[in-house]
């Protein structure tokens, strides 16, 4: 019921931003979780949204949804949503923090990896709320085909085998 709730108040707060844009939509939807379990607010950050913006420009090229190789790398975490066929959305981002969010109901507070089974449902969830993360950038890219593929970045990534997201 608590997360119901939540949810709730979060379409109601979502409906009440007039004119905001996608991205501050999106990163609202972050912070008001991560304040609901009294973490830092994550940051906009442009290098990380250009970053996203150039994965998911390569995944509409190639209409392909699969993670970054370079992740790694640039020390990223990332989450990916991918809209196929006709839909009526006007906020790409936001609809993708939504449902990352969404996987709190199947959320079991653990350390990564001790619930490998479950980690395929909440992943996204948990890097969102990653308790070191400090910077999101997200970004999106519309296919050929009118797929449309959103990535959100997070520096300094999550999701560490072993480790409590908090």
């Amino acid at each position: 019921m608590k997360k119901l709730l939540l949810l709730s108040a979060l379409l109601i707060t979502f409906n009440s931003f007039g004119q905001t844009n996608d991205k501050e939509k999106a990163l609202e939807i972050h912070n008001l979780e991560r304040a609901s379990l009294e973490l830092n607010g994550l940051e906009w950050s442009n290098k990380l949204e250009r970053d996203a913006q150039k994965y998911a420009d390569f995944l509409a090229k190639k209409e392909k949804f699969r993670h970054s190789n370079e992740l790694d790398v640039l020390n990223q975490g990332e989450n990916l949503f991918k809209l196929e066929g006709d839909f009526n959305i006007k906020y790409y981002m936001t609809e993708a923090s939504i449902s990352w969010l969404s996987e709190k109901n199947d959320y079991v507070y653990a350390k990564i990896g001790n619930h490998k089974n479950i980690f395929s449902k909440v992943g996204h969830y948990t890097q969102m709320i990653w308790h070191n993360t400090t910077k999101i950038g997200i970004a999106y890219s519309k296919s050929k085909l009118g797929n449309v593929y959103v990535v959100a970045r997070y520096y300094p990534s999550g999701n560490w085998d072993g480790e409590y997201p908090y």
